[in-house]
This record gives structure tokens, C-alpha cells and sequence, in this order.
């Protein structure tokens, strides 16, 4: 949100970020120029009154960063946009592709790019370990489960095809921030390299201009020709030089934010392209080595200062997590 603000400034421009939550707990929501609260993407209206608060508002631009709304936001593209409002958000098939583990691996394999093989159970039994088991939808990095041994794996296999079986990559973890503005071809790849990494989230993490790993995260954005905005791709580093992709989520990051700072100005870049300029996006713009260390920080209200939860709320906007909005 503050890179946001700061492009915004940058440009000479107004507007404002608004950010929404379904949870009223949400500290974003108390940083914001407006807070809206919001239920859950699933929810039956949840497309009507997200159309309806940014017609009301006069929203131009809607910035999902949460991977749980992006299938419903995707295929309401073209509805938004007849109201004269862009989500920026990739085609369903690419959204589709890459929540879905066991279609990733399979495009990635089929598009040339080294990927962990989805293993049969029966498959998995013979080794080698460790595995990891992680959930096939979704935003699977935060649902991994490390499997040591053949003991562990029997335990914790329940025969749900839910979940998918893989060999667990050895090597250096990396992040690479893609960006494909309103359309691809990807531009620009920044590498960071993640460290102190606790429950998959890494406190500390480096930019590392390292030219392998941007051609195949390039390669990969050329072959998800359709990819909008920013996406994160998550790769490791083998000790062999080789680059293995293992996830991507297609949309903004949250430790975006060191690409950011290196010089990778995505949320510039983006509001120059909605306006309808040709951003200067120089794949070498960034700064190699910048080191970024994440910290938490506490945001202090009243009680009565607090939003009150949906659905008591008499009229929200729905949503899914956090996401900013930026009105024209």
C-alpha cells in the first residue's frame, strides 16, 4: 500500500487506496485513505456488491492480492470492465493453471521448465526421501507438509486426490517477482533470495542478479503469454546450477515490496499503464544485492474506532483478504 501511495506522489497524482478485509482485525484496513469490510470471496453477492461499491465510488482500478479471490475476480473481468472498471488479474486459464498443483507441473514440464514430478502414491513409496505432501489448490506454499520417511507417509496419506505428492527439492529458495503490466510478454524479473524462511515466510531476503534464474522466470512469464500485473514465482536453486520452479502465484507479492525499493517500480508502472502511458520498465533498473529484513509493527485504535464485522454491517463491499483499490 505505501508503494502504492508513494506512486501516486511520484506522479502527481490523487486518488485513493482503499483497502478491504473480511476480518475488522486486519491492521491494512487502519492504514488506508478507507476501509471497507468484506465477507468472504465465496460469498453468493460478492461480485454484485464489489461492482456496485466501485461504480459507486468511482473506482478505476481494483489490485486483488489475495490468490483465493482471483478465479471469481478473473471471470468477471469482462463484466467489470463494461462499468469501465479493470481488475487487474490474468485470464482464468492462467489463474486456473497456476492454483491447480497437478495442471502447474504439467504446463511447466510441457512448456520446458524444470518442476518437481507429481508422484502416484504407490510411486512415492519407493522413495527417495524426504517428500513433500501439499495441498493441490490454492496457495499450496502455505500448506506443506515435509515427509522423511515411508513410516510418515503411510500415516499422513489419506488417498485424497486434494493433495499432490513430490520430491523435495534441494537447494537455495527464491522468490522472482515477474512483471507482464496489462499484458505479457514478462519485462522485467527480479530474484530474491529468501532467508531466515519460518512457516514459508521468509524474514529476511536479498536481490540477487542472477541470469539464469531471470531467463527461466522470463521464459516461464513468455509462456503464460496472457499474464497480467505481477506474479511470484518460487523456485529453488540446486546445487547444480539448475533452476526448479516449484510454485507460482499469479499476482502481487507481499515481499514485493524489496523488488520495489531495488528499483523494480511495479506499482508506478502499473497506474502509467491504467492511465494509458508507456512506462519506462528497464529489466535492468533494479538494484542487485539489496537486502530487505521484515519486521512486525503495531497499529493502535479506539475500541469504537474498530469496523464492525460482516454480515452486521448493513452494506460492505465483498472480498476476499486484503487488496487495495484505487479510485481515477
Amino acid at each position: 500500500m505505501l508503494a502504492f501511495r508513494r506512486a501516486l506522489s511520484d506522479l502527481g497524482l490523487g486518488g485513493r487506496i482503499i483497502a478491504a478485509d473480511p476480518s475488522e482485525s486486519a491492521p491494512t484496513l487502519y492504514l488506508a485513505d478507507a476501509a471497507l469490510l468484506t465477507p468472504a470471496s465465496e460469498a453468493p453477492d460478492y461480485l454484485d456488491v464489489l461492482l456496485e461499491f466501485c461504480e459507486r465510488q468511482g473506482v478505476g482500478l481494483v489490485i486483488p492480492l489475495a490468490d483465493e479471490d482471483l478465479e471469481g475476480l478473473a471471470r468477471a473481468c469482462p463484466r467489470f470492465a463494461e462499468a469501465g472498471v479493470r481488475i487487474l488479474v490474468s485470464p482464468p486459464w492462467v489463474v486456473e493453471t497456476c492454483r491447480d498443483g497437478l495442471r502447474l507441473a504439467d504446463f511447466l514440464k510441457r512448456s520446458g521448465v524444470l518442476t518437481p514430478e507429481v508422484m502416484t502414491y504407490q510411486r512415492a513409496l519407493d522413495g527417495p526421501f524426504p517428500l513433500v505432501l501439499k495441498q493441490r489448490l490454492g496457495a499450496a506454499a502455505h500448506r506443506i507438509r515435509r515427509i522423511p520417511d515411508r513410516e510418515a507417509l503411510a500415516a499422513c496419506w489419506s488417498g485424497d486426490d486434494g493433495t499432490i505428492i513430490q520430491p523435495c527439492v534441494k537447494g537455495d529458495p527464491f522468490i522472482v517477482d515477474v512483471y507482464a503490466g496489462l499484458g505479457g510478454p514478462a519485462k522485467v524479473a527480479v530474484p530474491r533470495r529468501q532467508y531466515r524462511v519460518c512457516a514459508r515466510e521468509a524474514r529476511a531476503a536479498q536481490t540477487v542478479r542472477h541470469p539464469e534464474i531471470i531467463g527461466q522466470a522470463l521464459r516461464l512469464g513468455d509462456a503464460l503469454k496472457e499474464c497480467v500485473g505481477v506474479m511470484a514465482i518460487r523456485c529453488r536453486l540446486t546445487p547444480a546450477g539448475e533452476v526448479v520452479v516449484t510454485e507460482v502465484a499469479p499476482h502481487l507479492d507481499d515481499g514485493a515490496a524489496l523488488s520495489i525499493r531495488a528499483g523494480a517500480d511495479f506499482p508506478r508502472w502499473i497506474i502509467q499503464e491504467h492511465l494509458g502511458q508507456k512506462p519506462d520498465c528497464d529489466p535492468e533498473v533494479w538494484q542487485d544485492g539489496l537486502v530487505g529484513l521484515r519486521h512486525d509493527a503495531e497499529v493502535f485504535r479506539r475500541s469504537d474506532q474498530i469496523l464492525t464485522p460482516w454480515p452486521s454491517r448493513s452494506r460492505a463491499v465483498a472480498g476476499g483478504r486484503t487488496k487495495a483499490e484505487m479510485s481515477d
